[in-house]
């Protein structure tokens, strides 16, 4: 199996095939996840979780991409069920394995792209998948025909111009900010967003965007962020950096988006294949 970085070389150059896409998951999938850093990256997504648990329509709910149970929880937790999609093997059962004699939860294997839902649903979770799927905006724009009428779309990702990243690119560690880094490649990262990208984005495939936040001021990296803990309190540093980001939204480290379908539109014929009426 090719290393991860090799298949976002080919997505830039245009020569990723479906194949190479189903390879990349799954390589990108024993990388980072499961790691120290991983979790200690967890604790910043709590916080963005904090943010938006209002947002979530109870009902049915659907839940792009798993690693570990915090998404589902809060998705629970607001009432309903909760279909769990992934394309990495490894993660399919970790979640199989949380979830285990849950009925409330169902796991597919799958890539998103490929899936056909059997009913719409109240809540769509996106949280940091849309930057590994080729056709971004064409998937988006498939997925609407996933969502009821009243239903709404949460979608996460990180910023490509957050303050790290920037930081680092005047270090001369990154030729930009929003330049594929090693962590991106390795992760099967191959699209960048930052807070008006984002937002386009979902604008571009056809939804209402409601609102666009950005949530924790991360100023190093995650390994240096890590480090600060063996000299200082860092769940103390961690949420005065959560207070900053609310000051200077363009320079926070994870952005999150509440989207709906336009009033009165309904999704084009076209978009309706694998999907049935609410």
């Amino acid at each position: 199996m090719e290393m991860p970085d090799s298949y976002v070389d080919k997505m830039i150059q245009g020569t990723l095939s479906k194949e190479d896409q189903r390879q990349a998951v799954e390589a990108a999938g024993r990388k980072y996840y499961y790691t120290s850093a991983q979790e200690f990256d967890d604790i910043n997504k709590k916080m963005v979780i904090e943010e938006i648990r209002r947002f979530i329509k109870p009902g049915r709910m659907l839940e792009l991409g798993y690693i570990n149970n915090i998404w589902t929880t809060a998705l629970l937790r607001a009432g309903g069920n909760v279909d769990i999609l992934e394309a990495a093997s490894n993660h399919v059962d970790k979640a199989r394995e949380d979830f285990r004699g849950n009925e409330r939860v169902r796991v597919f294997h799958t890539l998103f792209e490929d899936f056909a839902p059997e009913e719409k649903y109240d809540t769509i979770l996106m949280s940091g998948v849309i930057k590994h799927i080729p056709d971004d905006v064409g998937f988006l724009r498939k997925a609407r025909a996933w969502l009821k009428p009243d239903g709404l779309v949460i979608g996460c990702t990180q910023n490509s111009r957050s303050f790290h990243r920037r930081l680092g690119t005047y270090m001369g560690l990154e030729l930009a900010p929003d330049a594929h880094n090693k962590r991106d490649k390795e992760v099967f990262n191959i699209h960048q967003y930052d807070r008006f990208k984002w937002r386009a984005l979902f604008l571009e495939a056809g939804y209402e965007v409601e609102k666009v936040q950005g949530v924790f001021l991360k100023i190093l990296s995650t390994e240096q962020m890590m480090s600060l803990g063996e000299k200082y309190d860092v769940m103390q540093i961690m949420d005065g950096l959560r207070k900053l980001g609310e000051e200077l939204q363009d320079y926070a480290w994870y952005l999150f988006l509440v989207a709906r379908l336009p009033a009165q539109q309904s999704p084009a014929p076209n978009e309706l294949d694998g999907a049935l009426p609410a």
